[in-house]
């Protein structure tokens, strides 16, 4: 496969060139396996989620910048046995210099979320602006150069049912955002996505996420999964053996990104034999347990509370620690392997999926929707909306676009329609549909109820269809648009009118007045 052949190749220029003195091997992938680009073994990924809660005094928590507990834990992980961490959320203003090099000096490997709580794609109203990838970019940037952060998650579970099945289209632009974004930092790291193993739209998710062109598709795919729980389930009945058949001809790495069914205590891991041994080893690169630390879910190992060097392990260390050390998974050499396997066939949208897989949200661009705001003869008096003044300009808008086409700002994933200035944020897309309804007045009433609004005598722009040309974030010219995988003109035609579950003007309203109201809020603090 052509990508597997470019990661590989691009990886290895890239992570040695900024890695000379580094103390841990940068990795690879090529097909569906990761491997040690100096050795050329293949590797797995033997690994805990990692995001210490105990103790927290800020709402920005970020385990990598806390130095007392990184030294107390990297002891622990190595006497543990592990080769990776996978951590959730950081804040990229700290330093993490410290801690990313006494986890290199262990051989342990960094897996980062690029969302965090604050910036992440909403599952129930997805949307993909410049606000939320400016901050990924952000974190992209602090950890650009730490030789052992060896892979980003754009999405953990963020389509998990079928109703929200739309926002899968909003991470994979995401994905493919992202990717473009590194490459112009001249880097290489591996973007994928890890799903909540839901059986309504696991195939489906399986399927989108590897469908496509390179640029678009995720570099590999994480499965979090619960179902091995207790020592009398095993391959076969735990439904793991499932799991495996549906990646086996998958063409990009898959692995565990979550693991560890805690409903049986102390828990003993018995699914570790089977990740990394025969049943499982030719299709997925490990895994990583969850989690750590012990906390009020009751998954951890050890009890630890931020910035205190104590620690105290349970029952449930010692149990994985046993299997981990047992585990010595036989793969192949990055020389002798040959990929292989089929591009996956993107869904088409149905009942069971919401989104229309050949074309992507567009890439979110400031440039453009500051233009389109420099266009507008009516808009907000303000440049912040209050709380108040966001639940009623959500009412308002609802009413505008529920009479007339908000084209330029709706979303119909199901369709694949997106709105020339649909990335544009929540308040700029609101002033937009004011301006949109004093034009259909013909300039008569300038109005958006009891939210103070401004006639713009001469605006800036004459013409909003000239912002199309504006650069977007990642400094590409030209119009919005986004692209997923490929689909038939026949199927197109099938999937037009069938489902207005997810389309039509009332739910680019409700949509749009949920997002206001949440971003006003947000204004008012």
């Amino acid at each position: 496969m052509k990508f597997a052949v470019t990661l590989a190749s691009a990886s290895i220029g890239v992570l040695c060139a900024s890695s000379v003195a580094a103390a841990i091997d940068p990795l690879v992938i090529k097909g569906s396996k990761w491997f040690n680009s100096k050795t050329g073994d293949q590797f797995f990924f033997k690994g805990v989620a990692y995001q210490p809660r105990t103790g927290l005094k800020s709402d920005n928590p970020d385990p990598l910048a806390d130095t007392t507990g990184c030294k107390r834990d990297v002891a622990v992980f190595k006497d543990l046995g592990i080769n990776a961490i996978r951590v959730y959320e950081v804040d990229y203003t700290n330093s993490h210099d410290e801690c990313m090099k006494l986890l290199e000096d262990a051989g342990i490997y960094v897996l980062l979320d690029m969302p965090s709580p604050k910036y992440s794609i909403n599952r129930a109203e997805p949307y993909w602006d410049h606000d939320l990838m400016s901050h990924w970019q952000a974190k992209v940037d602090a950890f650009a150069e730490y030789p052992n952060l060896v892979a980003w998650i754009a999405g953990n579970e963020v389509a998990n049912d079928v109703d929200t099945t739309p926002a899968a289209a909003f991470v994979k632009a995401a994905i493919r955002d992202m990717k473009a974004y590194l490459k112009t930092k001249k880097l290489s790291t591996p973007v994928g996505y890890a799903d909540n193993d839901d059986p309504k739209i696991r195939m489906n998710l399986i399927n989108y996420f590897n469908c496509g062109d390179d640029d678009t598709r995720a570099d590999f795919y994480g499965i979090n999964t619960y179902r091995w729980c207790g020592d009398k389930t095993d391959f076969k009945t735990s439904g793991y053996e499932d799991i495996t058949k549906n990646m086996t001809d998958y063409t990009i790495p898959s692995l565990l990104t979550e693991y560890g069914c805690n409903l049986v205590r102390p828990r003993t891991f018995t699914e570790v034999k089977s990740l990394y041994g025969a049943d499982m080893v030719s299709t997925f690169s490990g895994g990583i347990m969850y989690e750590y630390t012990e906390e009020d879910n009751e998954y951890g190992i050890v009890k630890v509370s931020v910035g205190d060097s104590k620690v105290e392990k349970n029952s449930d260390y010692d149990n994985f620690k046993k299997v981990l050390a047992a585990a010595k998974p036989q793969g192949v050499k990055m020389d002798s392997y040959k990929a292989s396997g089929k591009d996956s066939t993107c869904p088409q949208s149905d009942s069971a999926w919401h989104v229309k897989s050949d074309v992507l949200p567009p890439t979110p661009s400031e440039a453009r929707c500051e233009c389109m705001m420099n266009s507008l003869g009516c808009t907000f008096k303000n440049s912040n909306l209050t709380t108040s003044e966001g639940k009623l300009i959500g009412e308002i808008i609802g009413n505008i676009c529920g009479q007339t086409s908000c084209d330029g700002i709706s979303v119909d994933t199901a369709k694949g329609v997106y709105g020339d200035f649909s990335a544009c944020d929540s308040y700029q897309r609101a002033a937009w549909a004011v301006n949109k309804n004093y034009e259909n007045q013909r300039g008569a009433v300038c109005s958006a109820g009891d939210v103070g609004t401004k006639i713009v005598d001469n605006p800036k722009q004459s013409d909003a269809s000239k912002c199309l040309s504006e650069k977007d974030d990642n400094g590409v010219t030209g119009k919005p648009s986004g692209s997923g995988g490929s689909s038939s003109d026949k199927d197109d035609k099938e999937n037009e009118s069938d489902d207005d579950s997810t389309s039509g003007a009332s739910a680019i309203a409700v949509q749009l007045s949920a997002v206001v109201a949440a971003a006003a809020m947000a204004f008012a603090f």
